[in-house]
């Protein structure tokens, strides 16, 4: 079972690269950023260093600084990306 702590960072990460992925390619690809970087994830390297903690956000405990600090700002990115540019057409 998931912790609330993991659940809710994953997903407010994954909010924001879907928001940045509807900016950049429009709503109807909007899901391949989450998609892409979650299939990325699975076949990196541990995560020792924290390039590789960066890049596998998704699958780190949730106290992990790396990950929540990531979620955070692909939340913010995306966001914002979303709300000035909106999707792309």
């Amino acid at each position: 079972m998931a912790t609330n702590a993991f659940v809710v960072r994953d997903s407010a990460g994954l909010m924001g690269l879907v928001a940045l992925g509807a900016a950049l390619s429009g709503g109807q690809y909007a899901w391949t950023l989450p998609f892409a970087w979650l299939s990325f994830s699975f076949f990196a390297p541990a995560p020792t260093s924290t390039p590789m903690q960066v890049a596998t956000w998704m699958l780190l405990p949730p106290g992990a600084a790396a990950g929540t600090w990531t979620a955070l700002a692909l939340t913010v990115v995306g966001t914002a990306a979303y709300a000035v540019a909106g999707p792309r057409r």
